[in-house]
């Protein structure tokens, strides 16, 4: 069974999420905290399929976390939804637009979420 990486500083919404990926038929790896997400997560056996990050987060930001992200190569291999309330800027695009597989804004259809994460573990398991 797959499992879905969760990176949000917000409880509710990674309670929510996390109940919808189990709906999904995926395994949900939560985190609260994006700075223990970047520790824990490529010490998944197996890895996530899929991240699913916030942007605006505490210690640090989803932009953050991406560019930290960069330097750990089991997790840099876990393509990146930036699920958020907040867009990306044309300059966070171009710096790390390599680095995102698409974006959700909150809030979420989770229909349409369902949707995306299946697509996007398809075209993970493709290559």
């Amino acid at each position: 069974m797959e499992k879905i990486a969760l990176v949000d500083d917000d409880p509710d919404i990674l309670e929510i999420f996390a109940h919808f990926i189990k709906l999904f038929g995926f395994i949900p790896i939560p985190f609260q905290n994006p700075v223990e997400a970047l520790k824990m997560i490529p010490e998944e056996d197996p890895v996530p399929s899929l991240i699913l990050l916030d942007l605006m987060m505490t210690p640090i930001t989803g932009l953050q976390f991406l560019e930290e992200r960069r330097q750990i190569p089991r997790l840099a291999r876990i393509p990146v939804m930036i699920v958020s309330a907040w867009g990306l800027n044309e300059q966070d695009l171009e710096t790390y637009g390599k680095d995102i597989a698409g974006t959700i804004q909150k809030p979420v259809q989770f229909k349409d979420l369902h949707e995306i994460i299946n697509t996007q573990i398809a075209w993970h398991h493709r290559d």
